[in-house]
């Protein structure tokens, strides 16, 4: 592994196609040296050492794993790759076009080439949904498509023709104003859906950016055809995850998370909500996203807990390596933590039954504007701040009125 390690950059940038070609030698050479069981050692063991410089062959033995994942898959799999642009006319570019550009369009349909190839028994499709952008992030994309043969394997679609087709998977749709990314991954997710494809059928959504390398997508697909669960997330939150991020620590997000575990009760064991990488088998994702309460970014939230209510212990998490493409986020900025909260109340009160501790949480949020949450993000109580989101499903010691303790609430 020393020599493989010599051959790695001391980082990843996956807009370079360098190292995109890179990677797959090296996922190669790992694959010919070492079996799954040895991968997964010593990817703890580099994982343990905490040096940034190891992400490049980190990436790798997760590349090397999920195509170990699909080496052994029986019978015909269909697969639906949805994800939702909404001001993506200048990532959607590629770099010598725009300093922000990551031609994530095409880096994503070639990450799938590269991990389904020599794979006869899966097919698969990338469905592309444009979430009303103003400056035509869908058609920018069906111009790419269009010029480079993609036809076949790519389709974009527009929540806005399915607002005025009145499709029913929009009826909580007065305008595309009410949809923010969530409307349209779950229009992607129905049309995926709509057909029977193979008797093994799973869709996946994932985020416009690069953030997560797709050769990852076997890591999704093996709980699911294994039958381990219904629903496969990416996670970022676990020991063998990979995540590269700059900036400070975000005291907001652990608030959130220690806000919305007392409100939604059968998602014990799940903490990173968010990711952008999440699988489900085509027969649980038609049923959740049916009369859905949200379409804004909450909305991985209601399938996951609309999910765990058809199926007990259904999700299954998947540590995942994830690089942040922070640069051009069309989200970085919105930071809806409040309105995302006010949603899971909304959430609570239609699927689960009331009891105090949570109906205080709920009302207390209800009651917040934003100014008022700014107040209690400035004085986030030590008891949360020291600890790990992790254990917030069983730490519930802060109550409201410690939230606003020190200072008052105009």
């Amino acid at each position: 592994m020393n020599k493989i390690i010599e051959l790695c950059p001391k980082f990843v940038d996956l807009t370079n196609t360098g190292h995109l070609e890179l990677i797959k030698k090296i996922v190669d050479r790992i694959i010919a040296n070492y079996d799954l069981n040895d991968i997964v050692v010593k990817e703890k063991e580099l994982i343990s050492r905490n040096d940034p410089s190891l992400i490049f062959v980190l990436l790798a033995l997760k590349l090397a794993k999920s195509k170990l994942a699909l080496a052994g898959l029986k019978g015909p799999v269909f697969i639906s790759v949805v994800f939702a642009v909404y001001k993506e006319h200048n990532r959607i570019k590629k770099k010598s076009e725009h300093p922000h550009g990551e031609d994530f369009l095409r880096r994503k349909v070639l990450q799938l080439e590269w991990l389904f190839e020599n794979k006869g028994n899966i097919q698969w499709e990338m469905i592309v949904v444009d979430d009303g952008c103003p400056e035509g992030s869908g058609v920018i994309a069906q111009e790419i498509i269009d010029k480079n043969g993609l036809n076949d394997r790519v389709r974009v679609l527009f929540l806005n023709d399915a607002i005025e087709s009145k499709l029913p998977i929009a009826q909580n749709l007065k305008t595309i104003d009410d949809s923010q990314k969530g409307g349209a991954i779950i229009y992607g997710l129905w049309e995926a859906t709509r057909q029977k494809r193979a008797e093994n059928q799973i869709v996946v959504y994932t985020d416009a950016d690069l953030s997560t390398h797709l050769g990852q997508t076997g890591l999704l697909l093996e709980p699911l055809l294994s039958h381990k669960g219904s629903v496969a997330i990416g996670s970022r939150r676990e020991p063998e995850s990979i995540v590269v991020k700059e900036g400070s620590r975000n005291d907001r997000g652990k608030l959130f998370i220690y806000l919305w575990k007392r409100l939604i009760p059968n998602l014990d064991e799940i903490i990173d909500t968010q990711c952008g990488f999440k699988a489900f088998d085509k027969d649980t994702a038609s049923n959740v996203i049916e009369d859905l309460i949200e379409t804004k970014f909450a909305f991985d939230i209601e399938l996951l807990l609309k999910s765990e209510l058809l199926k007990k212990e259904s999700i299954v998490k998947v540590p995942v390596a994830w690089i942040d493409s922070d640069l051009a986020s069309t989200t970085t900025d919105l930071q809806p933590y409040l309105s995302m909260l006010k949603s899971i109340v909304k959430m609570y009160r239609k699927y689960f039954r009331s009891n105090n501790t949570a109906d205080e949480f709920a009302s207390f949020i209800e009651s917040l504007d934003e100014d008022s949450f700014d107040q209690i993000v400035k004085n986030i109580p030590e008891e949360i701040l020291m600890r790990e989101p992790s254990e917030f499903t069983e730490y519930a010691e802060v109550g409201v009125e410690n939230l606003t303790s020190g200072f008052s609430l105009s």
